[in-house]
């Protein structure tokens, strides 16, 4: 770990080693009952380290797109949502829509629920005003009606949510955390508190698109037809896209669904435009079955 000063406040980000070794930012990695494993990516420490890989990439733009979602989504109602996510971590999705969409008040989402394992979440971030001290107190997340609740899913999958109350729900890289045996649980229940026709967002990586070896923080990833077939027990899917992918997939990928991808003009203008890591999230997106992450938007049945 190292302390830098930073807007007049010395702050402690999560230091990457130097030289070719890829070390990872998250931060410790704790291994829990059931053996369920819970680290966090360090999303501000990457910003300032300059450590921009795809896995970074690929959760800001995550974040971004819920956040969007929140908004159309309240548009299309006519009313500000009632929401909950499992895995908040640092409430990210929240920070950007008060950030980078300007939203002050309550008129995209009037309550959230922010389900973790982790007590860590509970505290706000070191970057932020209030730093350290309590997030309930912080007066962005006062805003949102933001409530944070700590429960390990794999022992109680159950969440303390009225029946058809949330209009969107979302989980970002949560469920490879967990056993296999256990996510069908709390996805049912999940189900439960959402309202008919109500949104859903899932994203987790891709077996089929990764390595045979899994990160030392994952304990299962699902295959695509496999995270598929779970889903569609309660849920319609919408829409599938890769969050990011390996290039020697892609290109195959390319050359066998050019009707459905990218013409080789256009990945042109991608390569001319991206660098290879963020090439690596944008260009991934029309090969769901292929990449190493996918993002899943889903209605209630």
């Amino acid at each position: 770990m190292k302390n830098i000063t930073l807007n007049g406040k010395r702050v402690e980000i999560n230091q990457v080693g130097g030289g070719n070794k890829m070390s990872s930012i998250r931060k410790k990695l704790t291994v829990n009952e059931n053996d369920s494993k819970n680290t966090r990516m360090d999303i501000a420490s990457a910003g300032v380290l300059a450590n921009w890989r795809p896995d970074e990439i690929a959760h800001m733009s995550r974040f971004d797109n819920i956040a969007s979602m929140c908004i159309e989504e309240a548009k299309q109602l006519g009313r500000p949502l009632d929401t909950f996510e499992v895995g908040c971590g640092e409430c990210w999705t929240l920070r950007n829509l008060y950030k980078a969409y300007v939203i002050k008040k309550s008129d995209v989402i009037r309550s959230y629920y922010g389900y973790d394992i982790d007590p860590a979440c509970e505290m706000e971030n070191p970057f932020w005003s209030n730093a350290g001290q309590p997030l309930k107190d912080s007066t962005w997340f006062k805003n949102f009606n933001g409530e944070i609740r700590i429960q390990d899913l794999t022992t109680n999958p159950v969440f303390d949510l009225q029946d058809e109350s949330i209009d969107f729900f979302w989980t970002t890289e949560v469920i490879e955390h967990m056993g296999r045996e256990f996510i069908g649980s709390w996805l049912d229940d999940a189900a439960r508190v959402i309202r008919p026709n109500g949104l859903a967002f899932v994203s987790t990586p891709n077996h089929d698109g990764s390595n045979d070896k899994l990160p030392e923080d994952h304990v299962y990833e699902w295959g695509f037809q496999e995270l598929k077939e779970e889903l569609e027990r309660n849920f319609e899917i919408v829409d599938v896209t890769g969050t990011f992918i390996q290039l020697p997939n892609l290109k195959k990928a390319m050359k066998e669904e050019s009707k459905t991808g990218w013409t080789p003009e256009q990945f042109k203008m991608l390569q001319n435009r991206y660098g290879r890591q963020f090439l690596r999230v944008v260009a991934a997106t029309f090969y769901p079955e292929v990449a190493n992450n996918c993002s899943w938007v889903l209605r209630k049945k």
